[in-house]
This record gives structure tokens, sequence and C-alpha cells, in this order.
């Protein structure tokens, strides 16, 4: 009779064990490309970027992020939330534009896919893990 108690002991232990090895995947450095869209002139441009992800506090990770456009190099950072296992979202800053946004991440093994809007625009990459 021991034994079922133990053993949902040792199950309710491993939950938190499980949640952060998933929470882990998005740890590190990623790279990729995408597009941005300019809202004011509705241009699209090609974006290149590297993101690392560091743990922060609970489901909370901090990001830093240099990109290159065909107009020259951007660095971001921010926050983001993990909602599921495999999917982020929180906001981002640019010191250099002085703008803030929404950025969404969906991690699928060694690949993710990012989306961002700001009032000063979108984008969109597809980044793999380093």
């Amino acid at each position: 009779m021991r034994i079922i108690p133990a053993a949902l002991l040792a199950a309710a232990f491993s939950l938190p064990l499980i949640a952060t090895a998933e929470a882990a995947s998005i740890l590190g450095s990623w790279s990729g490309r995408g597009t941005v869209r300019i809202k004011e002139s509705g241009q699209v441009e090609p974006v290149s970027c590297s993101v690392r992800y560091e743990a922060g506090t609970g489901r909370t990770f901090v990001l830093n992020a240099r990109c290159a456009t065909t107009a020259g190099t951007f660095q971001q950072s921010g926050r983001v939330v993990q909602r599921s296992s495999n999917s982020y979202a929180g906001r981002l800053y640019s010191d250099q534009y002085a703008v803030s946004g929404n950025v969404s991440i969906s991690v699928s093994g060694k690949s993710q896919t990012i989306r961002v809007n700001s009032p000063k625009g979108s984008g969109s990459l597809r980044l793999r893990k380093r």
C-alpha cells in the first residue's frame, strides 16, 4: 500500500523537472533570417538576426537580439513568458529607435518562428539553434 503513495509522490516531484526541461529548449543562441515590413512606407526588407535567451524568473526569459537589414544593424532586448511547452510571448525594446513592440515565438525542436509587431512595423523570422 505504501508503494502507490510513494510512486505518486515521485511523479508529483518530477513534474516541475519536466516543465524545466521543456522551458530550457529556448535557452541559448539562435540565428536566422526573415523579413521586416516598415509601416510608414510599406517597404519589405530582408533581415538577419542573432538572438540569445537567458533564464529569468519562473517562466520568464530575457532575450537580447542583434539584427541587420540593408539599412544597418540594430539591437533589441526584451522579456518573454512561456505560454505553453513551445509558445512564448512578450515585449521587445530598441533603444536605438526608441520603439517597443509585441513578440510571439513558436519553438519546434531546434527551430523557432518569431513574429514581431510594433507601431513602426512588423516582422517574421525563422531561427535555428546554434
